[in-house]
């Protein structure tokens, strides 16, 4: 398969990818909005808060104060916070099966906005930590999805070209990025649509497409 000799990298979302972040009815709960789960979603990765603090520039309790005041909302910061620190519910089924059946000759990586509040769940108790080669991290790199300098982050450190890397992501604005990079990129939602994926472009082991 052509597809298959070109790719060298797999790069992985981490929320709505591996990892359950529950229905909208969360983020609507954070976000103080209602409607579609996608404008839900944009409304989030344009947020000044949520940025602020995935690129690691403001402190988890500054971020309740500002996001909580962006939003217009009076719940109180603290259970905010207890809320939020819960947010990532668990892997989903079959999550760490996916990603160790990924080809040993391909590099695996995550690229994930996230922050201090929940890498040490997502690595620790989600058991991520080990899984893979490289861990780009937002709030450790200092940028975030989707502007274009996490992805040139990830390019440079990665030595490869944008076209050998395979990235499934749950949002379609980072999948535009990606894609706009020259990265070969696929927007899905939980493991078995990143599966079809990875199926498609021959990364997997024979033993995961039984």
């Amino acid at each position: 398969m052509k597809q298959e000799q070109v790719i060298r990298v797999v790069l992985f979302d981490l929320g709505n990818v591996l990892v359950d972040l529950g229905d909208v009815s969360e983020m609507h709960a954070m976000l103080n909005t209602h409607g579609e789960e996608s404008d839900v979603w944009l409304k989030w990765l344009q947020s000044p808060s949520v940025a602020a603090f995935d690129s690691g520039n403001i402190s988890f309790d500054q971020f309740a104060e500002d996001l909580l005041t962006e939003v217009g909302s009076n719940a109180d910061k603290a259970l905010f916070k207890t809320t939020f620190k819960s947010w990532p519910k668990g892997l989903f089924a079959g999550a760490l099966a996916l990603v160790d059946a990924v080809k040993p000759e391909y590099h695996r990586a995550i690229l994930s906005n996230t922050n201090a509040a929940h890498w040490p769940r997502l690595m620790d108790e989600m058991g991520l930590a080990g899984k893979f080669h490289s861990y780009y991290a937002s709030h450790q790199v200092g940028f975030v999805k989707p502007d274009e300098a996490i992805y040139l982050h990830v390019i440079r450190s990665l030595c490869v070209a944008p076209e050998q890397i395979l990235f499934i992501d749950d949002n379609q604005v980072n999948i535009d990025t990606a894609l706009s990079l020259g990265m070969k990129a696929h927007r899905v939602k939980g493991v078995e649509q990143a599966r079809q994926v990875l199926d498609q472009y021959g990364v997997l082991l024979s033993s995961e497409l039984g």
